[in-house]
């Protein structure tokens, strides 16, 4: 490869290094609407997180064309041993900083599956709630109200 190429190839790295980094920023913003946001801050941030992952879905492709047109089918690790000299420092900074992105997004994913199946079991919980309210006959009336069934729960005192 010329110097030319291994340039634009470390150009490439850099590039998919930055997408996933903004691609886990994306993400993150999206763990904040989780938690804390109205349904419409949660489907912006639900497609900011579809469009920085089409960025680096797009980076990555040119990137890994660069390297099966070059190398075949050596691994990322071992392209980037045979850069030059004076390009293997930033070829490895980018490939630390692509795996480095790459561990924080798998961990903040598996972050918001775990909010959103959280949110799923919640919703289903205050269905059955409801059901059942709507259907059973919530205690006997009296004439100071009503008497809650044997089986519900009751606020007892720690002195009791």
């Amino acid at each position: 490869m010329s110097a030319l190429s291994w340039q634009a190839f470390a150009d490439a790295l850099a590039e998919e290094s930055r997408c996933l980094g903004e691609l886990g920023a994306a993400s993150l913003e999206m763990t904040s609407a989780l938690v804390f946001g109205p349904a419409a801050k949660i489907d912006a941030a639900d497609r900011a997180v579809e469009a920085r992952s089409a960025l680096f879905l797009g980076a990555q492709k040119r990137r890994v064309a660069m390297m099966k047109n070059g190398f075949g089918d050596k691994t990322l690790r071992q392209v980037c041993g045979f850069a030059p000299a004076s390009l293997r420092r930033n070829v490895f900074g980018s490939l630390r900083e692509l795996r480095t992105n790459g561990i924080a997004l798998r961990i903040t994913v598996a972050n918001n599956k775990a909010l959103i199946v959280a949110g799923l079991a919640r919703i289903a919980k205050t269905i059955v709630v409801m059901q059942k309210a709507f259907t059973e006959q919530v205690g006997t009336y009296r004439r100071r109200g009503t008497v809650p069934l044997s089986s519900g729960s009751m606020i007892v005192s720690r002195k009791a």
